[in-house]
């Protein structure tokens, strides 16, 4: 159904947030927002002490959120709730220890019984092929990331075992606000595509309406986690925030909810 909910909507925009900030409340009404904004799907990111793929914005994200106290087990008791209030498919995005504490194939089984569709694990293990039949198996897409620096060889072992879409890294290093964006971009896309009939979907880096747009006009949809968080966190209502935030991304054709 991810690849579904990202082929058939015109513009393909999927928000990342934090979980559990402002509060766990707050996340479920922010996930609604972001549905009413024209999300095509939602990623939700657990908070890591040690987020290693992650810019200041988002690692602060983590920060205040483990600082409010949330905990998987918090997190697993509000899941169900939150995707039963939406028709469109929630993410989980996970650094890998935080789902092995109770066992990898426990955790994913909880997030699919909960209605999650789709995780991503951005430190797997170079061969991952245990865990992607894991996830097969449970019923919920393993979405792999494919960086600028991602040898050709290396592309086609992470694109086989991979479902949902394909995360297209666009830039080397962390997540976080850019101006501009690299020229490759394309070419990396085009070359993900040639090698796959998933979506393609492009992150990190992804601030204003018009590299939605540009993004869009080769890759089947784009990833917007920091400017987004970035809002949330400065903004004294954080709901309509990130359906503001959201909106203007998107570009025309729904109303604010202020």
């Amino acid at each position: 159904m991810i690849a579904d909910a990202i082929k058939n909507k015109t513009k393909a925009v999927i928000p990342y947030i934090t979980a559990g900030l402002p509060g766990m409340d707050a996340t479920g009404e922010i996930i609604r927002s972001l549905r009413a904004a024209g999300a095509a799907a939602i990623e939700i990111g657990l908070p890591f002490s040690d987020p290693m793929a992650d810019g200041p914005v988002l690692q602060k994200a983590s920060h205040l959120a483990l600082k409010n106290g949330f905990t998987l087990e918090g997190l697993m008791e509000h899941l169900g709730d939150w995707t039963t209030s939406i028709d469109i498919p929630l993410i989980v995005m996970s650094y890998i220890n935080p789902l092995m504490r109770r066992g990898i194939g426990e955790t994913l089984s909880r997030f699919r019984d909960r209605g999650v569709q789709g995780v991503i694990i951005p430190d797997l293990p170079s061969d991952a092929r245990e865990i992607h039949a894991l996830c097969r198996d449970i019923g919920i897409d393993l979405i792999r990331l494919v960086a600028p620096t991602t040898t050709l060889q290396r592309q086609e072992e992470v694109i086989s075992q991979c479902s949902g879409f394909v995360y297209a890294v666009s830039v080397k290093g962390v997540t976080g606000v850019r101006q501009c964006l690299p020229g490759e971009v394309a070419r990396q896309v085009q070359g993900i595509k040639a090698m796959t009939d998933l979506p393609v979907c492009i992150g990190f880096g992804i601030s204003t309406a018009e590299q939605v747009n540009d993004m869009l006009a080769f890759a089947d949809g784009v990833i917007v986690g920091s400017h987004l968080m970035e809002r949330i966190m400065g903004d004294p209502n954080p709901v309509i925030a990130a359906h503001d935030t959201l909106r203007e991304l998107i570009g025309p054709g729904i109303e604010s909810i202020r």
